[in-house]
This record gives C-alpha cells, sequence and structure tokens, in this order.
C-alpha cells in the first residue's frame, strides 16, 4: 500500500469516529513525542487543528478584531 493510500485510509478512519473519540486519540498521540506531533501537524493538519484548536483569547484575534471594528467605524 502506497503512503498516500494509508495516509487516506486512516484520514477516513479516524473521521469515522464520534468527535470527543477522535480528537482525544489524536491528542494522546501527539502527546507521545515530538516527532509525532510534527508528524500529525503535517500529515492530518485538519484533524490536528480539531484536536487542537487555537485558543479564542489569543492577542492576534483581539487585534485584529479591533482593527475590523477601526475600519467600519471609519467607513460610517
Amino acid at each position: 500500500m502506497a503512503e498516500k493510500d494509508l495516509i487516506i485510509a486512516i484520514s477516513k478512519r479516524l473521521k469515522t469516529m464520534p468527535l470527543r473519540k477522535r480528537s482525544e486519540k489524536i491528542r494522546k498521540l501527539a502527546s507521545e513525542s515530538s516527532a509525532n506531533k510534527r508528524f500529525l501537524k503535517k500529515v492530518f493538519p485538519d484533524l490536528y487543528q480539531e484536536a487542537f484548536p487555537p485558543s479564542s483569547s489569543s492577542a492576534g484575534e483581539r487585534l485584529e478584531s479591533t482593527r475590523s471594528r477601526a475600519l467600519a467605524a471609519g467607513r460610517r
């Protein structure tokens, strides 16, 4: 089996799992080693993002919303 086919098969299998169980498996695998974490980020970015969502209180997000409000206020 080619690497690409294996990645597709793993992705399909994970996506059939309930969200909570899928996220738990991804977190467990990522916590085992930094190599696993890098692999998951590279090969399964959507599943990694799902298991480790960015925090909503990140500074960049706050700055972006401030910029959006400032631009919207200027258009009036």
